[in-house]
């Protein structure tokens, strides 16, 4: 095999300061891989795993506390052997990078156009008009008008920036493409097309492609082989479809389980509890009807003084949605289709400007404030993002206490111990003593999202609202947490309604799905219902979107057929 890029023996060490003490830590071990030109292989793992680190290490980014030994081979020379002074020719002219987050990764105050002309110039590649032409075809290759190389990144979608950074990355005309979770926080339909556009690019530029990500069954769509990665090591790696159908490692099988699969899902109903007998049809926990919420644009002075009227386009437009005790809802659709809207203003955090939300037979609609206050103890919310949503300053104790604080729960410090660490047992985090002292930046991300949910569900509420609540986890760490969310809608009989772009996840644990595109519900129904005989387009569209962890097939409709 003729080899376009290759990794051998690589060992990664991080040097820090503990107590005074110089301490090592040993975090990438004895890594070995190897692609052929125009090949693609996924880099696969937990957080933590090394899979970062790893093709970071492969391009010299590491910060200055990191020691590095083995080889890392373009057209099989060693770029690293005089370290800085021998990558850096390199890096961008022969091996260029996707970053994860491509808003942080673009210079916000520069054009996009500007950065992608900037490794052009930095290595020679192109001068003067020719800079300009290869901009534009650069953007033309991925799907984005040449004339908006103009603009800046945050006038771009997150799909057109993930694409602009592409086209970056392949200013130089590199050999091999490392993408570190290209399409991470990205809704299903533009994931869709940025994997796509990757597997086209390596296919017609002949580029060696590695893809890092925790999703398996993007790897299995879209690469020819996989590497797995635990602490650090290579376990296993192989052509996918024998890792798919014949892991060697326990921790491959495990992986591979825990990746949601709609196509099995398709075939039967998760449906796990049914709605409480005693509580009747038309009376549910969450009654949402017509509701409509809408954004006012700001206008000019000679606006305001001639009277025009305000163009106030609904964002939220004309929703109706049910929750019941027991029953777990999801409410699916591509980014900007309006679901935190609307769950926003369930929760009274903004104002509607039609319909009405009842609440346990309750009309919420129009209340204040300070009307809203006692209700609060009933529906609680889990945000997206379990980095952002605990204050850092907090310990874990505190942060689970603080609601019963609010409330009024507890009249002395032991009672409100004593409900904290029984929050804490019900989500897993045990023995509790070893948590309840912890502050957040020395927690895992599925320990900081079980803290957010034991926070949650200590005032026993009896509607929890989940906004995203996994899309920034593990796969084996997101099939935990939505366990657990799934059996405190069983045994607490609490309604959950969970935002997701991902149907796969409400398709194996939500009751039913509302399908939400442009602010309206498009389809409403049975989740195996709605996955097996999609009625409207654009759920059928969502639908072909989804990657297939088998390998063997590819496609909603190949592999329900």
């Amino acid at each position: 095999m003729k080899s376009a890029f290759a990794i051998q023996d690589l060992n990664v060490w991080f040097g820090t300061d503990v107590g005074g003490r110089r301490a090592e830590f040993h975090v990438v071990k004895n890594v070995n891989l190897e692609l052929a030109p125009g090949e693609r292989l996924g880099l696969v793992g937990e957080s933590g795993s090394g899979k970062t680190t790893t093709i970071l290490a492969a391009m010299g980014l590491l910060t200055s506390n990191a020691e590095v030994s083995g080889r890392i081979l373009l057209d099989r020379k060693d770029i690293l052997r005089e370290g800085e002074s021998s990558v850096a020719p390199h890096r961008w002219k022969d091996i260029a990078m996707v970053f994860q987050g491509a808003m942080s990764a673009f210079n916000p105050v520069k054009t996009v156009g500007w950065q992608i002309a900037e490794a052009m110039h930095m290595h020679g590649v192109a001068r003067g008009v020719a800079i300009s032409r290869r901009i534009g075809e650069l953007l033309e290759l991925v799907g984005i008008p040449a004339e908006q190389a103009e603009r800046f990144p945050h006038q771009f979608s997150g799909g057109m920036r993930q694409r602009a950074m592409i086209a970056m990355a392949l200013a130089c005309e590199p050999k091999v493409l490392l993408a570190d979770e290209p399409t991470t926080a990205l809704d299903v339909m533009v994931q869709d097309q940025v994997m796509k556009l990757l597997v086209r690019l390596s296919k017609e530029l002949n580029l060696a492609l590695v893809l890092v990500t925790h999703d398996l069954a993007i790897v299995a769509q879209s690469c020819q082989r996989a590497a797995v990665m635990l602490k650090g090591e290579v376990i296993e790696q192989g052509p996918v479809a024998d890792l798919y159908h014949r892991p060697r490692h326990e921790y491959t099988r495990r992986l591979f389980e825990a990746t949601p699969d709609i196509f099995a899902s398709a075939q039967v109903s998760r449906r796990v509890c049914a709605p409480a007998s005693e509580t009747p049809r038309n009376a549910p926990l969450l009654d949402v009807r017509g509701l409509s919420v809408s954004y006012l644009r700001s206008r000019s002075i000679s606006d305001i003084v001639r009277g025009r009227p305000i163009d106030a386009p609904a964002v939220v437009d004309d929703v109706s949605l049910r929750v019941e005790r027991g029953e777990m809802v999801a409410l699916v659709g591509q980014s900007g289709s309006g679901k935190t809207t609307a769950l926003q203003a369930i929760l009274g955090m903004i104002r509607p400007c039609a319909g009405s939300i009842q609440f346990n037979g309750r009309d919420v609609t129009s209340l204040t404030s300070r009307q809203w206050r006692p209700l609060r103890r009933q529906i609680q919310m889990i945000y997206q993002d379990p980095y952002e949503s605990l204050d850092l300053r907090y310990r874990v104790r505190s942060t689970v206490e603080e609601p019963l604080r609010v409330h009024g729960i507890g009249t002395t410090a032991k009672e409100r111990e004593t409900l904290v660490c029984a929050a804490l047992d019900r989500v897993g985090l045990t023995p509790v003593h070893h948590y309840l002292g912890r502050f957040p930046h020395e927690l895992s991300g599925g320990q900081r999202q079980r803290v957010a949910i034991a926070s949650a569900i200590v005032l026993r509420p009896e509607l929890l609202l989940a906004d995203e609540p996994v899309s920034m986890l593990d796969v084996s760490v997101r099939a935990g947490v939505l366990e657990l969310l799934n059996e405190l809608r069983a045994d607490a009989r609490m309604g959950i309604l969970m935002i997701t772009h991902d149907l796969s996840t409400a398709a194996n644990y939500a009751d039913r799905i509302a399908v939400m595109h442009q602010g309206r519900i498009v389809e409403n129904g049975d989740a195996a219902t709605v996955v097996r005989s999609p009625r409207a387009p654009y759920t059928r569209a969502l639908l072909a979107s989804i990657p297939n962890p088998d390998p063997d097939r590819s496609g909603f409709v190949n592999s329900a057929a």
